[in-house]
């Protein structure tokens, strides 16, 4: 009997605190095959402009009293960097060019220009076209003020994250938060998306190569990334120790228990 105990007790530790690696391990059914085909895909990705967001824009050239007119606007002193914009407690830049509504930013001597749907790269290419009839050999440079998604749910540090470089991955994003608890669901990886006033819902499961080819797998600015938790989340393996103690504590009880019974009836 004290055996047939022991051996339950046993299973039970097994299955609460063993998880198949097949369920935690990311891209675990990537192989030769698939690492030589994924490395021949376009590895292009560039956010759209959209309403509401932030643009620094800062207009080089020949003349440097063009540009003090050029720029006047933005903030921004021929010279210095878009590092040096003002920022409001949230760390976020107050200055530079907001996206109206109808999707334009008002310009020196360009008045309204239509950015709506324009990458960061065919904005530079039309303004340094139009620029060339206010200065001489013009260059403009434009950068994202408001590039930041953020990540909530079962990770070790959610929070919104402000990224410099305008380009980021899903699991980038979930490094920046931690990673996932072990209680996130791996496979089922939610983000939410406004783009043109419609707001999308795409899943992404971190276990499969597939995860490549997903439209998700590069955020926009100001995506959500939610990790779903398990239903086995009230018994977390970094409390595992605490929960053998308490059934190995609980066996010695038995244990003593079954002895008194038997002594008792000898």
């Amino acid at each position: 009997m004290i055996i047939t105990i022991i051996t339950c007790l046993v299973v039970i530790l097994e299955i609460t605190s063993c998880t198949s690696s097949k369920k935690i391990v990311y891209v675990n059914n990537l192989n030769d095959t698939t690492v030589g085909s994924l490395s021949k895909a376009k590895n292009i990705f560039e956010t759209a402009i959209q309403k509401n967001d932030q643009l620094s824009i800062i207009i080089g050239g020949s003349n440097a009293e063009d540009l003090i007119a050029l720029n006047s606007s933005s903030g921004i002193i021929p010279g210095n960097s878009v590092a040096n914009l003002s920022t409001n407690l949230g760390g976020t830049p107050v200055l530079g060019y907001l996206v109206e509504a109808d999707g334009t930013i008002k310009l020196p001597y360009l008045d309204r220009v239509k950015v709506e749907g324009l990458t960061r790269l065919e904005l530079e290419n039309q303004l340094t076209e139009k620029f060339k009839a206010y200065t001489k050999n013009p260059v403009v440079n434009v950068r994202f003020l408001n590039y930041r998604v953020s990540v909530m749910g079962a990770v070790n540090k959610p929070g919104s994250f402000t990224i410099p470089n305008e380009r980021i991955t899903v699991m980038e994003a979930l490094i920046m938060a931690g990673d996932l608890s072990i209680t996130g669901k791996r496979e089922n990886i939610l983000v939410v998306r406004e783009s043109n006033g419609t707001r999308n819902f795409g899943r992404i499961n971190l276990l499969s190569k597939d995860i490549f080819n997903s439209p998700y797998y590069y955020l926009n600015t100001n995506d959500v990334v939610y990790v779903e938790p398990t239903p086995a989340s009230f018994l977390p393996r970094e409390r595992f120790p605490n929960y053998m103690a308490l059934m190995a504590g609980s066996l010695s009880v038995v244990l003593t228990i079954i002895n008194i019974i038997i002594v008792s009836h000898k």
